[in-house]
């Protein structure tokens, strides 16, 4: 039996079975392609070998573990630049793991640990990101211009010895770092972000044909849990051999280091399917949370996509169940004891409050996140939000050092982590305070083929296509659906409607809507006063003028026009004119 030491890579298709669902032949083709014209030409530059292919994955073999990182950053360069510009229908994400180790030779195959090893640190990648081991990274410091992002020991299936395990931070600022961006994924720390393991969904039909249903339902789920930076998801291929094993949810939980386990069923009655599916917490067997989806058979995408976009956007983003859960045990930690994440978590909540004082101390939860966590990408991006609420809304005295302070925080978020769709929102929207409004397009476009059923994104979407650029009426459009996708939206889901629906003229609506939004700050009042001005009611426009003037005298129309930024003429014409009309500065 030969033996060698040998650098592995393995990458890994996310959300391979959903796209083949839907077009087998040609995701199968996208993949080739990808092969052929990505990773074969860097691979031979690299002096690697490709052993063999996988399915929806590859396995690589390197005499250089710095040449396989270096192999492995330049695909993922490569393949982020060609994903910006390729519709999401047509876009394959690929996780790569590298492990350094000893492997077992037969013919042109190689296998052992080694490999095994590689295959489940990909699962621990992100999208478009890469894993690698502590005995690789050793290697590899210094030698390659990159960062490390500490994902702590993990306990890997089949494997003995954990694992200590990094993610690599390709930007240039983070090279030679070790620092703890999304640190620890190993289960039972609860300062941590939460580690979700999604069970093959169980098929309750006769006919085994509902199988296939089943699977992409729960494949679905983890392709889209898995692009939320705040979560680490365990990759489908580990979690096809838990089929079976709902009843055992602390078994698995242990084995996978995971803190939940989402699981379903599936049943289909006639022409109807019913799907039920619940979160469990893996330390205790408890149900935290479950719903039920009848659905009618006659489009089977459509009902697979509806049912997955609701289950995300119940448990992911920023007021999920799972960041909830995440505060519930941060509220009982002395202060003394919070991590970065509890601090982030904490500082989420305090900023979505919008009053003057949980502003101030969500900017300092939230400094303090990026302190103890300086390569934790969704704090930084969310502590510059906050500078952004403070110049728009005048609540310091000096708006333009608020919009650097925003524009640092974004540009340090962009840096350790270009995929976040909420980051690049918020980079359109300083592009269009230069002036770049074609740039502003672009990342408006960029944010939502990153997170098209995010209901965070389409909601903040929703005011920037009408205020910046774009159509009032698809930002109406926007907001409506994100609402129906959240439907325990917090209230600055209905601050974005209000604005959509006042840049399309639709005062009523947008009144309505600001009944519902963040009530006691200066822009929500300004949006009031406008609406009731431009319906003709100019009692209740001046009322509200003059508690702008005495509870917030340093906001002014104009300041918020040029920090937003509002640049859409119709949404420019609207505000100004209803401002005249209300007596408003």
């Amino acid at each position: 039996m030969e033996r060698h030491l040998a650098a592995v890579l393995i990458a890994d298709v996310v959300g391979y079975g959903r796209l083949s669902q839907i077009d087998d032949e040609g995701t199968r083709a996208l993949f080739r392609t990808d092969l052929n014209e990505v990773f074969e030409p860097r691979i031979a530059a690299h002096h690697g070998r490709l052993v063999k292919t996988m399915g929806d994955g590859m396995l690589v073999e390197f005499h250089s573990v710095v040449d396989a990182l270096r192999c492995a950053v330049e695909i993922q360069q490569q393949k982020a630049e060609v994903n910006v510009l390729t519709q999401p229908e047509r876009r394959l994400d690929f996780r790569i793991g590298i492990n350094l180790g000893d492997v077992i030779v037969e013919g042109d195959d190689i296998h052992g640990d080694a490999v095994n090893i590689a295959d489940r640190l990909q699962g621990l990648a992100e999208p478009g990101g890469i894993a690698i081991s502590a005995t690789a990274c050793d290697h590899v410091r210094g030698k390659v211009p990159i960062g490390f992002a500490s994902l702590g020991v993990q306990k890997m299936k089949s494997i003995a010895e954990p694992v200590r395990v990094y993610r690599v931070l390709i930007d240039p600022a983070t090279a030679g770092k070790i620092v703890g961006a999304k640190p620890g994924l190993s289960s039972g720390d609860d300062s941590k972000p939460p580690v979700i393991a999604v069970l093959p969904f169980e098929n309750l039909s006769a006919d085994d044909g509902w199988t296939r249903l089943a699977d992409g339902l729960s494949a679905d789920m983890i392709g889209d849990l898995a692009r939320y930076p705040d979560l680490a998801v365990i990759s489908r291929q580990t979690m096809q051999s838990y089929r079976g094993r709902a009843s055992d949810t602390r078994s698995v939980g242990r084995e996978l280091n995971a803190d939940y386990l989402l699981e379903g069923t599936l049943q289909a009655i006639g022409r109807r399917v019913r799907v039920a599916v619940q979160l469990v917490d893996t330390r205790t067997g408890a149900n935290l949370w479950s719903a039920r989806f009848d659905e009618s058979t006659d489009d089977f995408f459509l009902m697979q996509d509806s049912i997955t976009q609701n289950v995300i956007n119940a448990l992911a983003g920023t007021f999920g169940k799972l960041a909830n859960l995440g505060r519930e045990v941060a509220r009982r930690k002395p202060p003394s004891s919070l991590g970065a994440y509890d601090c982030y978590l904490l500082g989420v909540e305090l900023h979505d409050r919008f009053t003057t004082d949980a502003r101030a101390e969500a900017i300092r939860m939230l400094s303090r996140a990026v302190e103890l966590d300086p390569g934790f990408a969704r704090a930084w991006m969310t502590l510059g939000l906050a500078h952004a609420v403070d110049a728009f809304n005048a609540f310091t005295p000096d708006s333009a050092a608020s919009v650097e302070r925003w524009r640092k925080c974004v540009e340090k978020a962009l840096a350790l982590d270009p995929t976040d769709p909420m980051t690049r929102l918020y980079m359109g929207a300083l592009r269009a305070i230069d002036g770049d409004i074609s740039g502003a397009a672009e990342e408006y476009d960029r944010a939502l083929a990153l997170a098209p059923n995010d209901a965070d994104v389409l909601s903040m979407l929703a005011s920037s296509r009408a205020l910046v650029c774009g159509n009032p009426e698809e930002g109406c459009a926007l907001a409506e659906r994100a609402l129906r996708l959240n439907p325990q939206a917090p209230s600055w889901y209905y601050a974005q409607l209000a604005r959509a629906r006042f840049v399309a003229g639709r005062y009523a609506d947008s009144l309505s809507s600001l009944c519902q939004s963040p009530p006691d700050i200066p822009v929500t009042l300004m949006f009031r006063a406008l609406c009731h001005a431009l319906l003709e009611e100019p009692a209740q426009a001046q009322s509200i003028a003059r508690r702008i003037a005495v509870e917030f005298p340093r906001f002014t129309v104009e300041n918020f026009i040029r920090t937003y930024p509002v640049t859409n003429p119709l949404a420019l014409a609207a505000i100004k004119e209803g401002a005249r009309r209300a007596g408003i500065a």
